[in-house]
């Protein structure tokens, strides 16, 4: 059984994003080393196009599980409000699969590095065990 740090009906708390462009659904892990959540990919997603979620989706997943992740641990330290984070860049992209409708995605973020308010951190998103898209991102929180 996993347990999750936030759940669906409050992710919405830790994100920016709101319907249709969000991207995640619960947090399981967050601490100072990254960030684990997990993703239902529904038919009526507005990234599926011929029963396959886009690239830019899974992307997205990855940089909602950081903003996710950050928002968690902010919200844990007094008097603190959820910080907004911007993607400063994407590099080392590597599509591995597909993923199509009615399936899940687990996604895990290392933090590679932190330097003031920008962290480099290396997202993978997999499903069933099968990596699906991995990439590194600069993480500039404001």
């Amino acid at each position: 059984m996993i347990i999750m740090l936030v759940e669906k009906t409050n992710i919405k708390t830790y994100i920016p994003q709101r319907e249709p462009f969000v991207m995640i659904d619960s947090l399981i892990e967050a601490n100072e080393i990254g960030f684990s959540s997990s993703f239902f990919i529904n038919n009526d997603n507005i990234f599926i196009e011929n029963n396959i979620l886009s690239e830019a989706a899974i992307i997205e997943n990855i940089a909602q599980t950081c903003a996710a992740g950050f928002g968690y641990l902010s919200s844990l330290e007094v008097e603190s409000e959820p910080r907004l984070g911007f993607i400063g860049a994407i590099t080392k992209l590597e599509v591995f699969n597909e993923l199509k409708t009615n399936a899940m995605i687990e996604t895990h973020v290392s933090i590679i590095n932190t330097f003031e308010n920008i962290h480099l951190i290396e997202g993978i998103a997999r499903s069933l065990n099968i990596d699906i898209l991995k990439c590194q991102m600069k993480i500039v929180l404001s």
